[in-house]
């Protein structure tokens, strides 16, 4: 009885987790979301990054080194000081947010907004794909060790994708291009899902281990966000459509 007792907290613990798991993800998503459009209206900014390239290069080196740091030293600094964890977070967060952001080109509100339904649309899908992969135990399972290392490999890779070809000034080249970036990252963040709620996958006994998670799992729905972003621009500009907004 004690066993099946244990077996259940654990079980009821991993979903609350799994529910903060969400609300960090979906918390950094909206605040990333709004940075975009906030950001994109700054013309010195525009017209500084457009200048210097080379600012956009250290901003991607930066958020390399700065996710793969934060992860590393994780179970430190969730036993520092709060003031010390919340600027850990904070600057991995801005840090990655702005890397990917490509504030150099305006987006047209169109693509955006467009966007913001077609990321969330697709975490409501991988939520029902999470919840049916489990009840029936077979699904794109990957383990914990896995699904952190590929997090970080797939945001570098889609940034440093979005940096490049913001700079290729080819639409052709650069519409086909995001489109595979952004296919990844719809994958990914599928497999994300139906991961986190595997058995064990949560460190129950570890501090804050869901913010671990969902600062993870947010860097993938905001590449893939910014992927829709520059994807969908792209295929206006192709197309020779010119929205009014």
């Amino acid at each position: 009885m004690d066993a099946v007792h244990n077996l259940e907290d654990e079980k009821e613990k991993a979903r609350v987790l799994l529910r903060k798991t969400y609300k960090v993800t979906i918390i950094m998503l909206i605040f990333g979301q709004i940075q975009v459009m906030i950001v994109m209206e700054i013309e010195p900014i525009k017209e500084f990054l457009g200048r210097h390239y080379y600012v956009s290069l250290i901003q991607f080196f930066m958020s390399f080194i700065s996710i793969q740091l934060y992860v590393f030293f994780y179970h430190i600094i969730v036993r520092t000081s709060t003031w010390k964890r919340i600027l850990a977070g904070i600057w991995t967060f801005e840090v990655n947010t702005i890397s990917i952001m490509k504030p150099a080109r305006r987006a047209p509100y169109t693509s955006l907004l467009v966007s913001w339904g077609l990321t969330f649309f697709i975490m409501a899908v991988s939520v029902i794909y999470g919840n049916i992969a489990v009840k029936h135990r077979r699904g794109l399972f990957v383990t914990r060790h896995n699904v952190i290392r590929w997090s970080e490999r797939l945001f570098v890779l889609t940034s440093f994708g979005i940096i490049v070809c913001s700079e290729m000034r080819r639409v052709t080249i650069e519409f086909p291009t995001l489109f595979v970036y952004s296919m990844l990252s719809n994958i990914f963040v599928i497999i994300f899902a139906a991961s986190i709620r595997k058995p064990n996958f949560y460190h129950l006994d570890a501090i804050g281990d869901h913010i671990l998670i969902g600062q993870l799992y947010y860097l993938n729905f905001y590449a893939l966000y910014m992927g829709y972003v520059w994807t969908t621009a792209a295929g206006l500009e192709l197309a020779g459509i010119n929205p009014k907004i």
